[in-house]
């Protein structure tokens, strides 16, 4: 049994979209089943079969798209152990979610999940959260066990650790994320949602702003490396190249080709989000570009090279 995400493009509805679906292939059958999912053709890649750097909502398409094959898989498996012929009917029967999934469980899935999709600073902060967590409470319980009482302990817990309001706020943040998307995939349902009495932004507190001086900026751009390393130089090239492209981050610059380059300006689409950025090439940045790039790459990557 293989499982192929593809675009219907001869299904366009009136508002112009089109049904993303999970092709089924088992035994030179085919069958179709829908995700749920639409999105506009000029915003999905047919070749890769997958949304395209600006589609809208592409991190949410792609877990949506993630968290589905998963659960597949997930039956596949258990088809397997219980030495269930794995067909159509077996795999596609629906039934009614059983409540056996353990919040530890569920917790490490939404990690998988997350770096599946490459969305690796997220789940690098669930992993720590469910550290946490196991430290103070067995995670082997269900949902049900989570309540007020629960999440109070949990952040005296944290707070008796040393951590501060805001970093007991990106653990609840992580933690309420998760118990609400077990709730929308119909893992359990709750009587009662402590999360609506335990108010995860009351933690959150101001703090005092830190940025580099523009006094120190301009000191670090005069700076004479010349008798420094390469990997020096190089450091402090990408670091005022970021400064000059209002703060464009690494990957991001990793990714620039030449053809993002138009009439004086750089075109891209963020790595992280999707979204279309654009901001003028001053005159530095761009001999920092030139600096490396000796020559155009044949893949039309820009090359950081001495």
């Amino acid at each position: 049994m293989t499982i192929n995400v593809i675009c219907r493009k001869d299904a366009v509805n009136k508002d112009g979209k089109v049904p993303i679906i999970f092709l089924f292939i088992h035994e030179r059958k085919a069958k179709k089943v829908s995700t749920g999912i639409y999105v506009a053709l000029k915003h999905w890649d047919l070749e890769k079969q997958c949304p395209t750097p600006n589609c809208p909502n592409r991190e949410e398409i792609q877990f949506q798209l993630s968290t589905q094959l998963h659960a597949y898989k997930k039956k596949m498996q258990q088809l397997e152990v219980l030495d269930i012929p794995i067909t159509f009917d077996t795999l596609l029967k629906e039934r009614k979610p059983k409540n056996l999934t353990t919040v530890g469980e569920f917790f490490n899935q939404i990690i998988q999940r997350l770096e599946q999709v490459e969305r690796y600073g997220t789940a690098s902060n669930y992993k720590i959260t469910v550290s946490l967590l196991e430290q103070f409470h067995s995670l082997n319980i269900r949902f049900e066990e989570i309540n007020l009482q629960f999440l109070r302990e949990f952040e005296a817990f944290l707070r008796q650790r040393g951590n501060m309001s805001n970093s007991i706020a990106t653990k609840f943040t992580c933690f309420k994320a998760m118990y609400n998307r077990a709730i929308a995939e119909d893992i359990f349902t709750p009587e009662k949602n402590p999360f609506q009495q335990f108010k995860v932004g009351r933690l959150w507190e101001n703090t005092q702003k830190r940025a580099i001086t523009k006094e120190d900026i301009h000191a670090l751009m005069a700076l004479d490396l010349s008798n420094r390393t390469y990997y020096t130089r190089f450091s402090r090239d990408i670091f005022m190249f970021s400064y000059l492209m209002a703060g464009i981050n690494f990957k991001d610059i990793a990714l620039l080709k030449w053809v993002n380059i138009v009439n004086g300006h750089i075109y891209y689409n963020r790595k992280k989000t999707g979204k279309v950025m654009n901001c003028k090439l001053s005159t530095e940045a761009l001999r920092i570009i030139e600096r490396y790039s000796k020559t155009h790459a044949q893949d039309g990557y820009t090359r950081w090279r001495n």
